[in-house]
């Protein structure tokens, strides 16, 4: 009973270190990592790989493929590409296991006090996050320790002689049961460790090891799909893929297991008797079949589980000009970069136009926020295909093109933020509140408005055509409007000494769109000062 309770704990420990050290990557290199693996997706062994090195730093491959299924659900990433990345963190998973699996026990005191005095007095936050990187390795290697010395004591045990006798027998039971265990773990990793444990301690023998390393393997697809399967259609697409490539490792390991117990071979003769290194054997044979085969399995899981065909209002538009074969000819991909930004500026466009109609009518709120996501999705896929434009040339025009683009689809997507995420929620509230603007109030407004169209017209030309008199023109026109709006402020507030109505009411909520508006006057206006700049005004 001790030794079970001791095994528990041990368990219980190792689970925890697992999770410290995962969220530490993530803190530290989470949004890189999401980058690299949006970025790094040119051919499938380069993705492969990255999907080897994103599990074995996570240490989760069920981390990397639920990230995989995020970046397919909102088509920022294609399904094979993806499907690439799961075959590698199968192969990173199984890789960190053999490392761990050996005793590296002697490490786990120097880990863990580095990464105390790391984690206690670091100033800078990345030395923090390696901190607990540290600390969670030294637990992990103290677990695994901890576990071995659990199970050591329960080879003698009446226990675990039953225990063997019933599953000795009846290797589907062990798969079984191995499998709903990691699923209840949640660490397909952790599981494949306590089993390389119970083997080199010889408590389990070769043939049963096999085989519980094969039910965490599948078990180890169970969360993601649990996880997962609120995603859209096609990020399950990803989660059932990921299922099939561990089916895949089964099947294999499968084979070797009944050729093993039938005598036809040997894993001793074969380098294969640590159970370790057979699973790590197994997921790179595995992954070299699947990724030689993946347009078949995207095919095959495009035709058994289509995506339904989405209601026409409620589809997310994607971008149209990014064609990948120009990534190599950067004046072409700098062209197809400007048509999409224009695509953003029309969307955005809308977005403003709207704004008037969505305070009188509230049904137009909805339209307006479904308009900044498909903003937001452009505006991803763009800043991706700047980073990704090969044999850019470092020619101060070429830099200026870049980060003109760059800044002019970045401003339009701050400029939507401030739409759906103030003006907007102003909109709700105000209808909300049965609240109205006084007849001034209300004319001042749509003035501010239809001046700030013409400021975002204004803006889009300077950005066409770089055209320095222009981009001064449209920073006067800044100055013009802050004016204004001063001049709306005091008409506002000298409304509220006369004690109007509706204005007291509607004070909150006008003063504060009076701010946003002048907060997308500003991001319009940015795209004047560095074509002054550059022109020497």
């Amino acid at each position: 009973m001790n030794e079970l309770i001791h095994l528990a704990g041990a368990i219980a420990l190792l689970l925890w270190a697992i999770r410290m050290v995962k969220t530490g990557f993530e803190r530290a290199y989470g949004r890189r990592l999401e980058n690299a693996i949006r970025l790094m997706t040119r051919n499938r062994p380069q993705t492969m790989m990255l999907g080897v090195v994103s599990a074995a730093a996570l240490q989760s491959g069920t981390a990397v493929v639920l990230l995989a299924a995020g970046f397919v659900a909102s088509s920022a990433l294609g399904i094979i590409p993806a499907l690439s990345l799961v075959v590698g963190a199968e192969i990173g998973s199984s890789l960190m296991a053999l490392i761990l699996s050996y005793d590296l026990s002697l490490f786990s005191p120097f880990l863990l006090l580095i990464g105390y005095i790391s984690f206690q007095h670091a100033s800078k936050r990345r030395f923090k996050y390696w901190g607990r990187i540290s600390m969670g390795l030294g637990l992990l290697l103290l677990a695994l320790s901890l576990v071995s010395q659990a199970t050591s004591g329960m080879r003698s045990g009446n226990g675990m002689d039953i225990l063997l006798s019933i599953l000795g027998h009846d290797a589907a039971l062990t798969l079984f049961l191995v499998a709903l265990f990691t699923w209840v773990v949640h660490s397909s990793l952790a599981v494949i460790l306590i089993v390389a444990s119970l083997a080199s301690s010889g408590a389990i023998p070769l043939d049963m090891s096999i085989m519980m390393v094969l039910g965490a393997n599948v078990g180890g697809a169970l969360p993601a799909l649990s996880s997962g399967w609120s995603l859209n259609q096609k990020g399950r697409l990803i989660i059932i893929g990921n299922l099939v490539i561990r089916i895949g490792v089964v099947c294999i390991g499968l084979a070797v297991y009944f050729l093993e117990i039938s005598h036809l071979i040997s894993l001793e003769a074969m380098g294969l008797s640590s159970p370790m290194v057979f699973h790590l054997s197994i997921n790179i044979l595995n992954g070299t079949l699947f990724i030689i085969s993946l347009p078949l399995l995207a095919r095959f899981l495009e035709s058994y589980f289509p995506a339904p065909e989405a209601p026409a209002e409620s589809k997310s538009i994607g971008a149209v000009y990014l064609s990948q074969d120009d990534i190599g000819h950067p004046v072409r991909a700098m062209a197809n970069v400007r048509n999409e930004t224009l695509r953003i500026a029309d969307i955005a466009f809308q977005m403003l136009e709207g704004i008037p109609e969505a305070f009188n009518n509230a049904k137009g709120i909805s339209k307006i926020k479904s308009l900044d996501d498909d903003i937001d999705h452009i505006h991803r896929e763009v800043t991706y295909y700047l980073s990704s434009i090969e044999n850019l040339k470092s020619t101060k025009e070429a830099q200026n093109n870049w980060q003109d683009a760059f800044n002019f689809a970045t401003n339009l997507e701050h400029v939507g933020d401030i739409v759906d995420a103030s003006l907007m929620v102003l909109a709700r509230k105000k209808h909300k509140a049965g609240i109205a603007f006084s007849e001034s109030g209300q004319q001042e407004l749509d003035t501010l408005f239809e001046e700030l169209f013409e400021i975002f017209r204004l803006s889009q030309a300077v950005y066409v055509s770089q055209n320095p008199g222009l981009a001064n023109e449209l920073v006067d026109a800044k100055h013009v409007y802050r004016n204004k709006i001063i001049l709306c402020r005091e008409q506002h507030t000298q409304r509220l000494r006369e004690q109007i109505s509706a204005s007291l009411e509607s004070s909150q909520i006008h003063v504060d769109i009076l701010r946003d508006l002048q907060r997308i006057c500003s991001l319009l206006v940015a795209t004047a000062y560095p074509i002054i700049k550059r022109d020497g005004f």
